[in-house]
């Protein structure tokens, strides 16, 4: 049995439309994402200080549940028209007034997903910064296994191109907002660059 490389392994930004807008990167196999979202902390309660029958626990606000948690990745910049699609997605999700890729309108994910269970993730108060979704899919043998990283933001200040002399890449941080899923297949969508 061999060890998985990033060959096998491949990443799609998508969109909020109906049928999604998606757009497929290159990567090195830098990839740091979770494989599931915060949990309420959880507060014994004693009997008047005594560990007996009574004892139990309850759950803490839901302040530690709706935390953002981090993903990054890198991308290979292959291309003069690939790495304008990237860029103007990044752009489109942090300048409302600038939400097209390739001539196509992105939507935001923001609110798409529901962290709690029961209520549409709030929306951001700056209405121009929107959310994306990530997905990540390795090529595992039998049946491929990956994650979708729900309402993911990127903020542009933070991004930081970088120039070697193997590559010209882009290392990805963004935050995670929405829920964090294990997936066997992509989403069905349309290609941003087609």
């Amino acid at each position: 049995m061999g060890k998985l490389t990033e060959r096998q392994a491949k990443i799609r930004f998508y969109d909020s439309t109906a049928t999604p807008w998606y757009l497929e990167l290159d990567f090195d196999g830098d990839y740091s994402g979770p494989i599931g979202t915060p949990r309420q902390e959880e507060t014994l309660i004693l009997n008047r200080g005594t560990m007996d029958a009574l004892a139990h626990y309850i759950k803490g606000p839901d302040d530690k549940l709706m935390e953002t948690v981090d993903v990054s990745l890198k991308v290979i910049l292959r291309d003069h028209a690939q790495t304008i699609n990237l860029l103007d997605w990044l752009a489109a999700m942090n300048d409302a007034l600038a939400t097209q890729v390739n001539s196509h309108t992105l939507e935001s994910t923001k609110g798409d997903t529901q962290r709690d269970g029961a209520n549409a993730n709030p929306a951001f108060a700056d209405s121009n910064k929107g959310t994306f979704d990530i997905e990540y899919l390795m090529e595992t043998g039998a049946a491929d296994l990956g994650f979708k990283l729900a309402e993911v933001y990127v903020p542009l200040a933070e991004q930081v191109l970088g120039e070697s002399a193997e590559e010209i890449a882009l290392p990805i941080k963004g935050k995670i907002y929405g829920t964090i899923t294990r997936i066997t297949a992509f989403t069905a969508g349309t290609d941003v660059e087609a």
